[in-house]
């Protein structure tokens, strides 16, 4: 806000738009990376033979992952598919705004020309 006017750059709300549309996938794509890499089916600690190592790699799965015990926010899972719940508001908004400004462009533009000037 400059003043008493509003100004919104409509190139940089495109771009904002993008930005979010580019984290929202980078965040989707980690979220199913994780899932692969950070879970595996053996962490090789001796999980196949010991009750201890089994517990442990539960409890490293369940947090990368999920499971018993941990929140879904709490695991790298959670955290990755919040960032991309919040990048894809973030741009709904954007790309709200900007529809918003383009319809009052038009509709100002249709009342300047409208009355002749």
């Amino acid at each position: 806000m400059t003043g008493n006017q509003m100004e919104v750059d409509r190139g940089a709300l495109l771009r904002c738009i993008a930005a979010c549309d580019a984290l929202e996938s980078d965040m989707a794509e980690l979220r199913l990376r994780a899932y692969r890499e950070l879970a595996p089916d053996n962490f090789g600690l001796g999980e196949t033979h010991l009750w201890s190592a089994a517990a442990l790699a539960e409890r490293f799965r369940a947090t990368a992952v999920g499971g018993s015990g941990v929140a879904d926010e709490n695991t790298a899972v959670g955290v990755l598919a919040a960032h991309e719940r919040h990048a894809a508001a973030m741009k709904a908004t954007f790309e709200v705004t900007l529809a918003r400004y383009d319809e009052q462009d038009a509709a100002t533009a249709a009342q300047v020309n409208g009355a002749g000037l």
